[in-house]
């Protein structure tokens, strides 16, 4: 049997909070106590190991996303399920939803993965030619994006970039 982890901190309690934060490819863990882990203002399981999946999401969205007003989204034309159903039960009622409701959810992907686009690996099996569209639709977001942000120069760039992919 091993000896137990201790704290990185006090260096006298066994380690029950273990973090990891990679960054530049280079993985660096922390280990804890949950003592002071509360105090550098960690949060541990047991804080929230009583949340459903639904309060989990929930809690990320309680602020109001950027650009949007104060009012409650609109409902869904097919299913009728409002935004606020979906926080509460953590599921769509239609596939339409994700339309409908594509302003919240870029909130709360951003904040949940940092990011609304997938910047991962494709599969192996993907085409050239999906891929050449994948790219083109993310620069079409992208010029959109600075469109709205009047970053008009950013934009042009976008667009001759688009161009050019579609171009060949």
């Amino acid at each position: 049997m091993t000896e137990a982890m201790k704290c990185e901190i006090c260096r006298a309690t066994v380690a029950t909070v273990h973090l990891t934060e990679i960054s530049n490819n280079m993985k660096k863990e922390v280990h804890l106590c949950e003592s002071c882990a509360q105090e550098k203002g960690v949060a541990i399981h047991s804080q929230v190991k009583n949340l459903s999946l639904p309060e989990f999401f929930g809690q990320l969205t309680e602020a109001p996303s950027p650009g949007t007003s104060e009012q409650k989204p609109e409902r869904c034309t097919i299913c009728g399920i409002d935004y606020q159903e979906f926080r509460a039960t953590g599921k769509f009622g239609c596939a339409s939803d994700y339309s409908v409701f594509r302003r919240e959810l870029d909130y709360l992907l951003d904040k949940v993965h940092g990011a609304t686009q997938h910047r991962g690996k494709m599969p192996a099996r993907r085409s050239g030619g999906s891929t050449k569209n994948a790219m083109i639709e993310d620069l079409k977001r992208e010029l959109r994006d600075a469109v709205e942000s009047e970053e008009y120069e950013q934009a042009a760039n976008i667009r001759d970039r688009i161009h050019m992919l579609e171009q060949g």
